[in-house]
């Protein structure tokens, strides 16, 4: 029976190492297609410290605590509109610049405004819990 054990989570480590691979290189692949380009942006905390009217201590607390981003703008008294309103207008400042490079097609801009509210904005002011 120990046997059996031991071959059991032989093959199952395998397996777990051949689909992370298999993710890796397919993520990689589609990285490299031509034409694609994937968007993504690095946030400047400070504009979100002065939004949510806090200090750097203030928010790396509230982080502590496991609060989201919306947690903390509605304890500070910030309307949920302001503050999805900060984060759309972030994102197609950041949207145009990568128009102008030519970096993102049209094609690619349309995809990226349809999805940004309801995925990428309400993912990262919802969802970003240092403690989940």
């Amino acid at each position: 029976m120990s046997v059996l054990k031991e071959t059991l989570k032989k093959v199952l480590l395998l397996c777990a190492v051949f689909i992370t691979f298999s993710e890796s290189v397919q993520a990689e692949e589609n990285h490299e297609q031509e034409g694609k380009v994937v968007y993504q942006i690095h946030y400047d905390y400070e504009p979100i410290y002065n939004l949510l009217k806090v200090s750097q201590k203030e928010y790396e607390q509230y982080w502590e605590e496991g609060l989201s981003i919306a947690e903390m703008a509605k304890k500070q008294g910030i309307s949920r509109r302001d503050l999805e309103g900060y984060f759309i207008s972030l994102h197609y400042k950041e949207m145009q610049k990568w128009r102008k490079k030519g970096s993102l097609s049209e094609e690619n801009y349309f995809d990226l405004v349809y999805r940004l509210k309801e995925h990428d904005i309400e993912w990262f002011i919802n969802n970003r819990k240092p403690n989940n």
